[in-house]
């Protein structure tokens, strides 16, 4: 989401001080951002299914403006690309040759956004009573996934624990957050151009 401002649009506000337009430009639009950033994380607690996770929260930033580069932008990381998925819907895939994990329904514990927690399927497997593959080495990878080995012998049954089948799935677009930020900076932002040209106007020497 950018912002931007003409700097001659101020001339009109600062009069005889349009030489600090560069500088009330600045400010407005920083301004903006800073409280843009700070109304997106409040809107992400109920716009985002579950709510963002710390990692999501710290991966909403914004690059300041300068008097000589009068544009701002707040953005996600790009080491955050599910949240692209949300906002745009398209296709989940995964890492290099790897499946997408996906829980069997009660079998696992999940985050409260409904995540395995980062290495658990790993650190399951690597215990002798689970283990990845498909049962009997079997072909169909539609039985692929992690699965837990319960009793022994004749008694011994396989409780499957994820769904580990697909390499990419197409994902909808749940997440409207450059529309609430737009909205927001529409609203903010003639009023943080009259507080930043009254600011310029008050420390200009």
């Amino acid at each position: 989401m950018k912002v931007l401002i003409d700097p001659h649009a101020l001339e009109n506000l600062l009069g005889p001080m349009v030489k600090q337009a560069g500088f009330a430009a600045q400010k407005a639009i920083n301004d903006t951002l800073f409280q843009a950033r700070k109304d997106t994380l409040h809107q992400m607690k109920t716009h985002i299914d579950r709510g963002p996770t710390p990692w999501t929260k710290r991966s909403l930033r914004y690059s300041k403006a300068s008097k000589n580069y009068l544009q701002g932008t707040l953005y996600f990381h790009y080491n955050r690309p599910y949240m692209k998925t949300i906002i745009d819907g398209g296709t989940v895939k995964a890492d290099g040759s790897k499946f997408l994990v996906v829980p069997v329904k009660s079998k696992m514990k999940l985050t409260k956004q409904g995540n395995i927690r980062r290495g658990r399927v790993r650190a399951l497997a690597n215990k002798p009573n689970y283990f990845v593959g498909t049962p009997g080495d079997s072909n169909d990878l539609n039985k692929r996934g992690l699965y837990r080995i319960k009793g022994r012998g004749k008694n011994k049954t396989l409780e499957r624990m994820t769904y580990q089948n697909q390499r990419e799935r197409k994902a909808r677009k749940t997440y409207d957050g450059p529309e609430l930020a737009q909205r927001f900076i529409k609203r903010k932002l003639q009023g943080n151009i009259f507080k930043a040209a009254k600011r310029a106007i008050a420390t200009a020497r």
